[in-house]
């Protein structure tokens, strides 16, 4: 891959919009800018496929930032799963394909069927690109060196790098050498991983801690994977407390190490930005409509439009609401996908659950007894004559805690969740039938949960 550099040309007022701890603010700015100019009536018909990496501890940020664009504007995403299929078939309807890793067919496949593609966060080799949306690398790996400066000026840092071939590893490493250049007594060793390296560059490092006791000052970690390999090497040797650890990449873990003390700072990369911006990106690349080119970058295909993610420096003081920030939009996105889910269930409950009442209990119980602890499935009594349709209301509540590395307590977060589910009105007559025979003295507990049978629609409304 040829070597590619980043052309800045004016400052980010558009990511200055949105930030994880103003999502909604930010969230509403975004869908502003962008009714002034998207032709809703070809929004409205398109779709977008995503192809998305697998291993990024923050992909569900990144999709919960395109998910939420993607509602206000009643478009179609479609994800591509790595291992899914690569050929035509795939991208079928694809009006646009945002690409961040993946099977490397669809991308063949994109330039063969002129379904544009806008890549994230890195810059695949061979492949023409309508733009790319991407964290600032190089001063992600700037503000990484200048945490390290901030607290040590001389002896041994090692750096793990990763995937050398990425545009995007290469810059976060001319990042770390812009500042750390300026300090001749810091010595610097670097390690990097090629995808799927991790295990090995771990002990590589453990090797080198060993061999060099006591001199080295830091450890620089360019992604999430390559902290918690730090992380884990420095926990073996009983080094946590003493030597630096600087991560490149923010997800929850790596924030709960901060918290704890065995991480000193991170760079919040902002997923639910980079996921929001895409998607953005994409409706203007269907709409024919132009991409507010504030920046580019310079590839063997030619100058590409590119949306600079703005980063930041997680210190102890923004620790707290950036981890809260990160948690309360990890969980929204954990529940959109639990209601997606809950939205599919029904049919085919409704399909397979009355084939044995065996499987109707295994299949359905979250459908008996969880709404209230009525036991409703099992002191039903009968199903009144008439009855074509019967709805069942699911109420569950989760209480969920946040610990420390020590186990300590330092978040409680409880999320409601209220389900309206359809439930065939023949698996209810086949499980009276067979309870009664087990036992006819319980048909009469409940008959006042029964009458909640009768008129009204299914669906899901999430809490």
């Amino acid at each position: 891959m040829a070597k590619r550099k980043r052309t800045l040309v004016s400052f980010f007022s558009f990511c200055l919009c949105l930030s994880l701890t103003t999502s909604g603010c930010g969230l509403q700015a975004l869908l502003g800018n962008k009714n002034k100019t998207s032709s809703a009536s070809t929004s409205k018909t398109s779709t977008i496929a995503v192809s998305l990496n697998d291993n990024d501890p923050n992909k569900l940020l990144i999709t919960k930032g395109i998910d939420d664009l993607a509602k206000k504007e009643e478009v179609k995403v479609k994800y591509l799963g790595a291992s899914g299929s690569g050929d035509d078939s795939a991208l079928k309807g694809a009006k646009v394909l945002i690409y961040q890793a993946g099977n490397a067919n669809l991308l063949k496949n994109a330039q063969t069927n002129k379904v544009p593609v806008l890549a994230l966060s890195q810059v695949p080799a061979g492949i023409n690109l309508a733009g790319v949306v991407t964290p600032d690398q190089e001063k992600t790996g700037e503000l990484m060196a200048q945490a390290l400066v901030s607290k040590v000026s001389e002896g041994q840092v090692v750096i793990l790098q990763g995937d050398p071939s990425e545009t995007g590893s290469q810059e976060l490493l001319a990042g770390n050498k812009s500042v750390l250049s300026k300090y001749p007594k810091i010595s610097l060793q670097t390690f990097a991983s090629p995808s799927g390296s991790e295990s090995t560059v771990k002990q590589s490092l453990t090797d080198y801690l060993q061999k060099n006791s006591g001199k080295v000052q830091a450890v620089l970690a360019h992604t999430a994977k390559l902290e918690e390999a730090a992380s884990d090497a420095l926990k073996q040797l009983q080094l946590a407390k003493k030597v630096l650890l600087i991560g490149g990449q923010a997800t929850i873990p790596s924030l709960e190490r901060m918290a704890s003390g065995s991480q000193v700072s991170d760079v919040d990369t902002n997923p639910y930005l980079q996921g929001a911006n895409a998607f953005q990106w994409a409706q203007k690349i269907i709409n024919k409509e132009p991409l507010d080119i504030s920046d580019s970058i310079t590839s063997e295909q030619g100058e590409i439009p590119a949306k600079i993610i703005q980063v930041k420096t997680v210190t102890p003081e923004n620790l707290a609401v950036i981890q809260k920030s990160y948690v309360k939009t990890m969980q929204s996105a954990e529940q959109d996908q639990k209601q997606q889910t809950a939205k599919a269930k029904p049919q085919s409950k409704s399909q397979g659950d009355s084939k044995t009442q065996g499987d109707s209990k295994s299949k359905g119980g979250d459908q008996q007894g969880s709404g209230g602890g009525d036991n409703q499935g099992q002191n039903s009594s009968n199903v009144p004559p008439g009855v074509k349709k019967v709805t069942e209301t699911v109420k569950t509540e989760t209480t969920r805690e946040y610990l420390d590395g020590q186990g300590k307590v330092i978040g409680t977060e409880k999320t409601t969740n209220e389900q309206v589910k359809t439930v065939p009105p023949e698996m209810l007559q086949q499980e009276q039938k067979a309870q009664s025979s087990q036992s006819s003295s319980q048909g009469q507990g409940d008959q006042a949960a029964q009458e909640k049978v009768g008129s009204g629609g299914s669906g899901d409304s999430g809490g």
